[in-house]
């Protein structure tokens, strides 16, 4: 049912942007500072643990590959400053591996997201390639999650830690529009952890590619 009801929501979320796309406005008596732009949204994605001691080593050795596919809402505040609105679904993939090099153990989750990003300072400037920075928070509503671990290469069964079902942080982007298209490098960073009632601090951490047309 919950799977039906989010393949719904999905599809519904697309025909809206797609929609929005036909029929936003370009009448020139329009002022500028109510222009909104609608676009969708792809977004491949790393994923990774924070374990409170972040290096590039880590990201490096722990990041698995993820993708999601939403809509945005662009509105422009000025000539030099707009803000964003952005509802999405997500597949997230991410491993927590043992440090210990003389142990194998490795736990994988495999996760179906809602998630909002909630960006009001973009600031951008330029012609019809406008470089631009942007600053903003997120929220994630974990639809479903799936997990396994393996020990020495064999499946640990009845082992189920107990996650959070909701994530939430800031995000920091660079990037810039190309003519009614955009182009981001995205960061994630995540203020709780996702393994609850664990000594050790465990927040999930991304570097999404957001391509917006």
């Amino acid at each position: 049912m919950k799977r039906k009801l989010t393949f719904t929501l999905f599809c519904l979320m697309v025909f809206l942007g797609v929609h929005a796309q036909e029929i936003t406005p370009n009448d020139s008596t329009i002022s500028s500072k109510k222009e909104m732009k609608v676009g969708i949204r792809l977004s491949p994605s790393l994923n990774f643990f924070d374990y409170g001691d972040l290096s590039f080593a880590q990201v490096a050795s722990d990041n698995k590959v993820g993708f999601g596919a939403g809509v945005v809402f662009d509105w422009k505040i000025s000539e030099y400053n707009r803000a964003r609105l952005e509802p999405y679904f997500e597949i997230q993939n991410v491993v927590n591996e043992s440090i210990n090099p003389n142990i194998d153990a490795v736990t994988s989750f495999n996760n179906l997201v809602f998630g909002l990003d909630v960006i009001p300072l973009v600031i951008t400037y330029g012609g019809k390639i406008k470089p631009q920075l942007s600053f903003g928070g997120f929220a994630k509503y974990y639809l479903t999650t799936s997990q396994e671990t393996t020990f020495n290469g064999n499946t640990v069964s009845n082992f189920e830690p107990n996650t959070s079902s909701l994530q939430y942080g800031f995000n920091y982007g660079i990037g810039a529009y190309i003519g009614k298209r955009l182009v981001e490098f995205r960061y994630y960073q995540s203020l709780n952890d996702f393994v609850e009632s664990s000594a050790v601090p465990n927040s999930i951490n991304q570097v999404q590619l957001i391509l917006v047309y």
